[in-house]
């Protein structure tokens, strides 16, 4: 089980968390239990001894020291090659993990062979010895996902589990001649480069791959932060106002459209990343207060160790769940609330339905508004519609902000603006925001964080859309929604 926590992780800064990625390596694991399991208990039959185990261990170590260096390999070959993400997600799990998988499962029909001695009492030693794996899978999984991932990174405690199968071979393999002394001293090499591989994280969390790619534009130091497989942000710590993405200048414009420089008002965000606009509201908005909600504490760090971002800040950065942050009993309300945790292919279920829209809206002031961004594609907009359908349950008003002219046939950024409030479209047009002023007036940026969909638009596409329902935490089939997207991700 281990060694499916860490396949999960490792393949995560390649091809993101989602279901199917989850599904893949949960199917390459089944896949190597399922040929392992056989070829272990042929062997057992056929030439059961310590020998034999010992190299069945040994194995297993092979393969999961090979598995980092397999890992480069595939994921840079297969990227050369058109396939739809789902494809790629169970070749690189099958291709890396499979073999693990394979040889580790072959150890239990030996072990469960070994291990009677009597046949009247056959039933409690193969039971104690799946109690003991199972025992090994509890500690494994917990140990894995709440402690030694974020102490050691998936890549080298891959490598510490490798060297414990392969001392444990070699334990058991005392006093038998399990290998020509030339291939030990392979194994070694072998052992020692997986050390010296370099990592793809900056810091590896309990939730993410972090990583930092810090370059000068136009001497300008520019710092581009990247959640697993996502370009989260782009920040640029001397100009506040280079937002990096489009929806963050909806989000500008919404600003300006409803406060001066000098205002005083309370912005709540759900997930912090490279906390851009959190440092643009501190810039342009100076005595307005920013809380995040960010549910990495890694990612907080990160901040302000490569991000730039001042200790002296007076961005109010929570670590946790955001929908946990809004329970606890408090007396704050806030003005605006900007939603930034969902990505293309990983969306929390818990931060899309009705309740915990209803538990936001309580947490609002009566004129407040939310804005989140969210991916889909023109072409499918199942999540989009279900997103406009539940937040019309909690406000009377929903707009749709489509960062173009139209909704595009392609995978997408789209913002929604919910209030109980129509947007004044007077002063949304003429918002004149600090993010916008030093651009090109000819610039189609400027046009696109104008555009909102009629009501007549988003009506004809819930119209389309009318398979699709509102999300509750009883019911929100994201995954359904977003694979049509997944599948044509390349």
């Amino acid at each position: 089980m281990l060694i499916q926590v860490l396949s999960g992780r490792a393949i995560s800064p390649l091809l993101g968390t989602s279901l199917y990625t989850w599904t893949s390596v949960i199917g390459a694991t089944l896949i190597g239990l399922t040929f392992g399991q056989a070829a272990g208990g042929y062997l057992a039959d056929k030439n059961l001894d310590r020998r034999g185990l010992s190299q069945t261990f040994i194995a297993a170590g092979l393969a999961a020291l090979s598995s980092n260096f397999l890992l480069a390999f595939f994921a840079t070959r297969l990227a050369r090659y058109p396939m739809d993400l789902a494809f790629r997600s169970i070749m690189l799990a099958l291709a890396v993990f499979g073999p693990v998988a394979f040889f580790l499962s072959m150890i239990s029909p030996q072990l469960a062979k070994m291990s009677v001695n009597d046949i009247a009492h056959s039933g409690t030693s193969i039971g104690r010895l799946s109690a003991a794996g199972a025992i090994g899978s509890l500690l494994g999984v917990g140990l894995g996902g709440y402690i030694l991932i974020a102490a050691f990174g998936s890549q080298y405690l891959m490598s510490l589990v490798a060297m414990i199968l392969l001392a444990i071979g070699w334990y058991i393999g005392l006093g038998q001649k399990i290998f020509k002394w030339n291939y030990a001293g392979f194994i070694a090499i072998v052992s020692l480069s997986n050390w010296l591989l370099p990592t793809h994280c900056l810091e590896e969390s309990q939730y993410f791959c972090i990583r930092v790619k810090t370059e000068v534009i136009d001497e300008q130091t520019r710092h581009t932060l990247r959640l697993d497989h996502l370009v989260h942000s782009y920040v640029n710590p001397n100009n506040p106002a280079d937002l990096g993405y489009g929806y963050e200048q909806v989000y500008a414009r919404l600003l300006a459209s409803r406060y001066r420089a000098e205002d005083t008002f309370h912005a709540y965000f759900i997930g912090g990343g490279g906390f851009v606009f959190p440092r643009y509201i501190e810039a342009f908005y100076p005595n307005a207060t920013s809380t995040v909600s960010e549910i990495d504490p890694a990612v907080i760090k990160v901040n302000h160790e490569y991000l730039s971002l001042s200790p002296e800040t007076k961005i109010q950065a929570v670590p946790g769940d955001a929908r946990r942050f809004l329970m606890h009993p408090n007396d704050e309300r806030y003005d605006i609330v900007f939603g930034d945790a969902f990505n293309d292919f990983g969306v929390p279920a818990h931060l899309t339905t009705k309740e915990f829209h209803q538990l936001l809206k309580s947490r609002m002031k009566p004129e407040g508004v939310y804005a989140l961004n969210l991916i889909d594609d023109g072409r499918y907009g199942y999540f989009l519609a279900s997103m406009i359908q539940t937040l019309r349950t909690v406000w009377k008003h929903v707009e749709v902000a489509p960062l173009s002219q139209g909704l595009e046939r392609t995978r997408s950024t789209i913002v929604l603006i919910a209030s109980d409030e129509p947007i004044n479209q007077e002063a949304w047009l003429a918002a004149d925001p600090p993010s916008l002023q030093k651009l090109d007036p000819q610039d189609p940026v400027i046009e696109e964080s104008k555009k909102i969909l009629s009501i007549e638009d988003v009506d004809r596409l819930l119209k389309a859309r009318n398979d699709v329902g509102v999300l509750t935490d009883d019911y929100a089939p994201l995954d359904r929604y977003l694979s049509p997207i997944f599948r044509d991700a390349k």
